[in-house]
């Protein structure tokens, strides 16, 4: 079924050039400086700006996802201050360049697994820029997800070259973005068996993972927060898995997202299931052990991605991950297709001119560069609302904060806009929060959110539009308008008394 060879060069080929052309053009023509800071992507830009200024993940800040995200854009900070660019600019561009990067490893592995035929690098690349949000939501911030997605295909080229060990360390990177990133680590161990040498490549690769993860254990045993590490990780992140609902309600979250942020692109979606049910009977075809082992990798960690999608399935960056894996799979459709068009003698003798039609047809339909990337948007900040929308209100929020401590519960874009300082490790208000506050107060099940009121008992609180708050709390609502749509709420204590209104 397919045709391989050895296409090995000593320098970069005409199509892997035009192929970096196109990535940088698109993912930089998504980048825009006007969009807002929203969804999970403003709680890990603050995070990754806290941590450029010294703070300890866990233990400064509360997260129950692994901070890889956080800690790979730090330092993007600090360079980007170098450079003259704020915090935000710089942590925008290095996403855009970790996704861009995964586009391009994604060309490299396709390519690999046609044999070195440049036609299907394409195929299997240009379904990757036809989701326009897998772009679009790191071009917002600091995204956990999009990392182990990228170390998943990277680790995948490095089993094919035979470097268990680096295969390791990069597949090791996977879980410490999202600790379901374990998918990359195991699909490296199963195609470790399959080596010549299985005991050396799965010792090596082994070693590997397990140095990353004793290091990345040794830092915070350091800084003494092991516990509260895997306290949120673990314990935290079950608690947080309750918000997902039953079946059905994935299912159904799963198709509303696709429908919202894959408008346009449902014709992808559907070539993607395609490759899904293809790829086993790809994989089971292909004899060619070099090929067999990153197939395995591939295989393992998609297919992992995708099952855990299904059984706990929750908001943007699933989508975003699990858009990755329709991506990849999506490729794995057209390149069978040109695979198996090449066996027709008619096609074939004309190879040149068929493959220039296949990649224009398919660019045509996935329409990178053209294409207009989806806004993104939470309840607080609706389609319309800019950057400088928020900027509006932070600035408009600095002189009631100015002398007064405060609680913020959501928009943690205040916090990075206004730079005002915070009272808790808190930022947002969900199940996983719930567990860890109730964990280290020792408290019940009580009115938990009105508890970390009288604890902090802060000048001023910041909330999202959708967090109910006790009515008996001393503190009255103040209305410091909607800048473009932009709407969170913002209370006040009340001095000397014990009831207020929300």
């Amino acid at each position: 079924m397919f045709e391989h060879g050895s296409q090995s060069r000593a320098y970069p080929s005409l199509g892997l050039v035009l192929a970096v052309l196109v990535i940088g053009i698109h993912f930089g023509r998504i980048y825009d400086p006007t969009q807002p800071l929203a969804t999970d992507s403003r709680y890990y830009t603050h995070f990754a700006i806290e941590i450029a200024r010294g703070a300890v993940p866990h233990l400064d800040f509360f997260g129950n996802k692994t901070q890889a995200a956080a800690l790979l854009a730090a330092p993007q900070v600090v360079v980007g201050s170098w450079l003259g660019f704020d915090a935000i600019e710089a942590i925008r561009f290095g996403s855009l360049l970790v996704v861009a990067l995964g586009g391009l490893l994604l060309y490299c592995l396709h390519r690999m697994f046609a044999g070195g035929q440049e036609v299907a690098a394409w195929l299997g690349l240009l379904p990757y820029l036809g989701f326009a949000y897998i772009g679009t939501l790191p071009a917002t911030g600091s995204v956990p997800k999009l990392m182990m997605a990228v170390a998943a295909t990277g680790a995948a080229l490095l089993v094919a070259r035979g470097r268990w060990f680096a295969a390791g360390l990069v597949s090791a990177m996977a879980p410490l973005d999202w600790q379901i990133g374990a998918f990359a680590c195991l699909g490296v161990f199963a195609a470790a068996c399959f080596d010549a040498r299985p005991a050396r490549a799965l010792t090596r690769s082994a070693l590997a993972v397990a140095g990353v993860g004793l290091g990345f254990l040794l830092y915070f045993v350091l800084v003494g927060a092991l516990d509260v590490m895997l306290a949120q990780t673990i314990g935290a992140s079950f608690a947080r898995g309750v918000e997902a609902g039953g079946p059905l309600f994935k299912f159904a979250a799963i198709y509303n997202r696709l429908a919202m942020n894959a408008s346009g692109e449902q014709w992808l979606v559907g070539i993607g299931l395609v490759g899904f049910f293809l790829y086993p009977y790809w994989f089971a075809l292909e004899r060619f052990t070099a090929v067999r082992k990153p197939m395995l990798v591939m295989a393992v960690y998609h297919y992992g991605v995708v099952a855990f999608s299904l059984i706990d399935f929750q908001g943007s960056g699933d989508t975003m991950l699990l858009l990755h894996s329709l991506a990849f799979f999506a490729g794995v459709a057209l390149v069978s297709a040109w695979l198996l068009a090449m066996r027709s003698p008619t096609l074939a003798g004309s190879r040149p001119w068929a493959g220039i039609v296949a990649v224009g047809l398919t660019l045509a339909l996935t329409r990178p560069i053209v294409m207009e990337p989806p806004r993104v948007e939470t309840p607080d900040s609706p389609l319309g609302v800019s950057l400088e929308d928020q900027r509006t209100f932070a600035r408009r929020l600095a002189p009631l904060v100015q002398d007064r401590s405060l609680l913020v519960l959501g928009p943690t874009e205040m916090l990075v806009l206004g730079d005002f300082e915070h009272e808790t490790i808190f930022h947002f208000w969900n199940d996983a929060t719930r567990y860890e506050y109730a964990r280290t107060r020792n408290v019940g099940h009580g009115n938990l959110l009105a508890e970390l009121v009288a604890e902090v008992a802060p000048g001023v609180i910041v909330a999202s539009r959708d967090l109910s708050f006790p009515p008996d709390i001393p503190y009255r609502g103040v209305d410091l308008g909607r800048p473009g749509g932009y709407a969170v709420r913002v209370f006040v204590r009340i001095e000397g008394e014990t009831e207020g209104r929300s």
